[in-house]
């Protein structure tokens, strides 16, 4: 790896740094009547809320629970257990799992409860770096591996389109200006790499059993749509859908194992 061992990158982020601190969640008392809060999840767009008694959390609420029923939170109060806790100190790659058994976790630093985290939370900036760190890597590793493959570089730019072949000697041209030393596959971005490793056998079996097609399918055309999701903020990484979450952890397990093929 030049950027980094994958194993590195899965621990560099954090459950703390995409957590909402509890100091910025919408708690409530046992005693608050059930209407009022399943009003106020409503008016937020919240499905649920920690309870509180004493001032410490003791469990949660679900706001299809309180829907249409009278009394107080404590008759609603689902309790904590271990499947809805998680440390702050868990790297994001093990969190990924976490979420999917769970919507939402409780994250705890020693013996107190610090803070929430759910999917929605992976589309902060430390969900999306730590996927723009794997995607990164990926993208030196397959330079590399196409020089090493290619010691005539020539050979792996004629295999591009030839609107491709122009653009990156055009960049190699202004670079020489600049007084920038490049070399070709150094002027490929991303996708030009994908395109070079999906047209060299050797190279597509570097990475795995890939035939052209499958590296298409399963890897250019998904991470290629990942990087857009990572750099444009307009567009959302992940939501509460489940089928969202599933796409992330398969992302994470394929670069992962791209990078230490």
């Amino acid at each position: 790896m030049i950027l980094a061992h994958s194993d590195d990158i899965a621990t560099a982020i954090r459950t703390r740094h995409l957590q909402t601190p509890i100091a910025r969640v919408l708690c409530y008392g046992v005693d608050t009547p059930a209407p009022d809060v399943a009003q106020a999840l409503t008016e937020h767009g919240f499905d649920f809320a920690p309870v509180t008694r004493d001032g410490e959390i003791c469990g949660y609420v679900h706001r299809a629970d309180l829907l249409d029923r009278d009394g107080a939170l404590s008759a609603y109060i689902r309790p904590l257990t271990a499947t809805r806790v998680i440390a702050g100190d868990t790297p994001l790659a093990t969190l990924l799992s976490a979420l999917r058994r769970a919507e939402f976790l409780f994250v705890v630093d020693g013996h107190d409860i610090v803070g929430i985290v759910s999917p929605a939370d992976l589309n902060k900036q430390p969900g999306r770096t730590y996927f723009y760190l794997l995607v990164s890597a990926l993208e030196l590793e397959l330079a590399e591996r196409t020089r090493g493959h290619f010691p005539d570089q020539e050979k792996a730019l004629a295999l591009l389109p030839q609107t491709r072949q122009q653009r990156i000697r055009d960049r190699l041209d202004t670079e020489a200006r600049d007084d920038v030393v490049a070399d070709i596959v150094a002027a490929m971005d991303f996708t030009d790499l994908l395109k070079v490793v999906k047209k060299t056998e050797a190279l597509r079996g570097a990475f795995g059993t890939y035939s052209a097609g499958r590296w298409e399918s399963e890897v250019s055309a998904p991470l290629i749509d990942l990087r857009h999701d990572i750099m444009h903020a307009v567009r959302t990484l992940a939501t509460d859908a489940p089928s969202s979450l599933r796409r992330l952890i398969s992302l994470d397990e394929r670069l992962r194992s791209l990078l230490t093929a």
